[in-house]
């Protein structure tokens, strides 16, 4: 087990991958036994049951179509826009002109230099859909330097978005908008499961879908300073987003506490695609942390692995 940890750590060192947040959590205890992945198509392989979930976020969708007015366009030059993103435009078409002047005044004044893409001008606002409240109030994240640089960037952003929610008319539309989210959701499902079953059969390992974490609680002694804490568990999830809104090609993908976000655009091959390295960090994440006094005892022959990579020209972070 610690050498496959180790080739695990290795791993995720060599590809660059960010970490995820980490909370104070109780000894690591025995685990039951796994049960066998199902190899085939169709022997009861249920993606949920390994951390997986489809979900349409109305704010994903407010926050890039409160984009699209403001002037970044994802579409590939020379292309006619999507269906979803021509019918989205006729629906907004009577927007008032104050207000799409205000947000393209935003985003113009807050555009990246060049040579960035339209998928990396995007990326900040996605962050920015995921840090907001749920509807109808889409209230923003209280601002503080804890949050990316790149969300702080776009964070005043959010008063307009919820201007643009209250006036444009956009949650008239919003429960067929959700539908044609869903829609991309479940034509994902299939090959998703196929990618998930085929990387666990390869590292034969199942994920750690929950986590105990350390939280305190109030002492029934009010006299007493001393701090108590309990456990308790919190679901471990991989949340697929779809964005038909969103340049082809490019995921973004976001951890946020226990749960990992891969926002996919429209037309996204999950098995030659970054989606598969991001569930790979959901798997490995999990396993690193539990381990880790394990792979701190192996560390001088990490560092000797690394090294070796680099002197091979490898690139290692």
């Amino acid at each position: 087990m610690k050498h496959f940890l180790l080739i695990l750590l290795i791993t995720v060192l060599s590809a660059g991958v960010v970490s995820s947040q980490t909370v104070q959590r109780e000894p690591a205890k025995p685990q039951p036994a796994q049960q066998p992945i199902p190899q085939r198509q169709g022997a009861g392989f249920e993606v949920s049951e390994y951390g997986v979930d489809f979900q349409s976020d109305p704010r994903l969708i407010l926050v890039m179509a409160a984009l699209d007015v403001a002037g970044l366009d994802t579409t590939p030059t020379g292309r006619q826009p999507s269906a979803f993103r021509t019918k989205l435009r006729k629906d907004l078409a009577n927007l008032d002109p104050a207000l799409r002047e205000k947000m393209k005044t935003f985003y113009e004044r807050n555009r990246l230099p060049a040579p960035a893409t339209p998928a990396d001008q995007a990326a900040r606002y996605v962050s920015l859909a995921l840090a907001l409240g749920p509807s109808p109030g889409f209230d923003a994240p209280e601002r503080s330097e804890d949050l990316p640089a790149g969300l702080l960037e776009v964070l005043d952003f959010a008063p307009l978005v919820q201007e643009f929610a209250r006036r444009s008319g956009i949650d008239e539309h919003m429960v067929e908008y959700v539908r044609a989210y869903q829609a991309e959701g479940d034509r994902l499902r299939a090959p998703v499961t196929e990618m998930v079953r085929g990387l666990l059969t390869y590292l034969h390992t199942r994920p750690i879908t929950s986590s105990a974490e350390r939280v305190e609680v109030k002492n029934p002694n009010k006299k007493s300073k001393e701090k108590t804490y309990s456990f308790r568990q919190k679901e471990r999830r991989f949340l697929i987003l779809p964005d038909l809104l969103a340049a082809r090609g490019a995921i973004n993908f976001r951890i946020i506490g226990d749960d990992y976000y891969a926002v996919v655009p429209e037309g996204t091959d999950p098995s030659s695609s970054e989606l598969r390295r991001a569930y790979l960090q959901y798997v490995i994440d999990a396993l690193v942390l539990r381990f880790n006094k394990d792979i701190a005892l192996r560390r001088e022959q990490i560092k000797q692995l690394l090294n070796e990579r680099q002197n091979a020209g490898a690139q290692v972070t």
